[in-house]
């Protein structure tokens, strides 16, 4: 259809059917727990526990390994790659790490689940302000950000900071010391509404005090006596809040002061020129981005075909390093293979053997790059020289190896993928870049390859008998070139 239909078409990705992807998870009951809340994963926990005297964090630790495989396959098979890039990219910027038990003492994979469908999946390609207005009132950043620990008396700053230094206006906007600390005071009252249950056998007391508001659509409350009360200024922005009813208007006013704020727009033009053209993005690109982000109030959609339509990205072309995560989907995608679900798992304290290839999981956390996992609140970093050393790139030469053999996703069926089966060498090193790289291999990477699988299979390769060992070796070969690697 063309690059620019096919580009409208994926920003209305509702209308994309995804029922390739939808019909693969639907064989394994294993992901019947993608996407619950604390109110259904809780009641399994303690039935769990019951079961297994006490055991009873298990089911969070295993939604959240689930939630990794579910994004992977996702990002590998989804016919809405540009939501499935955009997800990522505000899983990045709003990131909250999902690595289990050891995470703030096991509390917050109860909720990351619910965080990437209602926070960053449903607002992927909505209003910046809409998902900046998510991402502050939901149980899994209150827990992350350490709002559970926040009180009138010691207003903890975690959040009022990071909202600043990364979720919007940044450093350069020149914010104080008492910005960010009227900023902590404001959000003091939230907290997370734990289900009954939780109160009576979990790790934390019931909280004590009158007055508690619930914060809709999500499992938050607002705790009335432990809200910081009086005048609020924030960066020129400002509001007096005397009673428990007028906190929330004056939260939300502030988050839509500051999406709309010049240097919030800088800096997620920054972040998508560097996402999407260069490192270093130029500062043209850097001012028409941000220009136009202003311009159209924040909307995801609009601004990103201002980036799409912007001479810096029509010649990105090979300025990228694909990070480890991409390039390991975009091996997956290319060969069109899924996860191979071969090993069951045991997974400790849980009664039920569920069918679960954590080989693939642990496979992509070694490069450093698992799905929604960095344990910083800045997200994964996007330069190259932050993924560039001879460990990752080993780890990766030998991760196609695994690709091309079939030991950790399905075998590539290579009699579809490819139109023909030919019996000449170059022909066969040429379409496989044709899928691969939709264009033939440079005279230098030809040769280079041809040397290569000459060494191994004798100067006249067999291609009729040692087909299907000369074609996945070709395949390796070229993911192994620069020219796979730079995007």
């Amino acid at each position: 259809m063309g690059a620019d239909a096919w580009f409208e078409k994926q920003l209305d990705y509702l209308s994309i059917s995804d029922n390739e992807v939808n019909s693969y998870i639907s064989k394994y009951d294993i992901f019947n727990i993608i996407h619950k809340d604390m109110n259904f994963l809780w009641p399994v926990a303690e039935a769990e526990g019951d079961i297994n005297r006490g055991q009873i964090f298990q089911s969070n630790h295993l939604s959240g390994r689930v939630l990794h495989l579910y994004t992977l396959i996702n990002q590998s098979h989804s016919k809405r790659q540009i939501f499935e890039m955009m997800v990522e990219f505000w899983h990045d910027h709003f990131n909250i790490t999902t690595l289990g038990d050891e995470t703030k003492d096991g509390k917050l994979d109860w909720h990351t689940n619910d965080w990437n469908k209602r926070v960053i999946r449903e607002h992927a390609l909505t209003r910046f302000e809409d998902l900046l207005q998510a991402t502050a009132l939901h149980p899994a950043m209150i827990v992350y950000l350490d709002g559970e620990l926040s009180s009138k008396e010691l207003p903890n700053e975690n959040y009022g900071r990071e909202l600043l230094e990364l979720h919007t206006v940044t450093p350069k906007s020149g914010y104080t010391q008492a910005d960010l600390i009227d900023a902590a005071r404001l959000f003091s009252g939230l907290r997370v509404k734990w289900p009954e249950r939780w109160y009576q056998r979990g790790p934390r007391p019931r909280p004590q005090g009158r007055t508690f508001i619930d914060v809709l659509p999500y499992a938050t409350l607002l705790h009335g006596e432990r809200q910081n009360y009086g005048t609020f200024r924030v960066m020129g922005w400002q509001r007096t809040v005397t009673s428990v009813d007028q906190v929330l208007p004056a939260i939300k006013s502030l988050l839509n002061y500051l999406s709309s704020h010049p240097e919030t727009a800088k800096n997620l033009a920054l972040k998508l020129g560097r996402r999407f053209v260069e490192d270093v993005p130029s500062q043209k690109f850097i001012n028409d981005i941000s220009s136009s982000y202003i311009s159209n109030g924040g909307d995801i959609k609009a601004t990103l075909k201002a980036v799409y339509q912007h001479t810096d990205f029509k010649n990105a072309i090979g300025k990228k390093l694909k990070r480890p995560g991409e390039d390991y989907i975009s091996v997956a995608r290319s060969l069109n293979v899924w996860p191979s679900f071969t090993r069951l798992q045991k997974w400790q304290g849980m009664t039920k053997e569920f069918s679960f290839p954590a080989i693939v999981l642990n496979e992509l956390a070694g490069t450093g790059h698992s799905p929604l996992s960095w344990p910083f609140p800045d997200g994964y970093p996007d330069i190259a020289k932050s993924w560039v050393n001879a460990s990752h790139q080993l780890m990766r030469w030998n991760i196609y190896g695994h690709f091309v053999k079939g030991n950790t996703w399905d075998v590539p069926k290579w009699e579809s993928l490819l139109p023909n089966r030919e019996t000449n060498l170059d022909n066969q090193i040429n379409q496989v870049a044709q899928l691969l790289l939709f264009k033939e291999l440079g005279s230098a990477d030809l040769t280079s390859v041809r040397t290569a699988v000459t060494k191994v299979f004798g100067p006249n390769p067999d291609m009729n008998n040692l087909y299907r060992d000369i074609t996945p070796l070709i395949s390796r070969l070229i993911f192994q070139l620069p020219v796979w690697s730079l995007r």
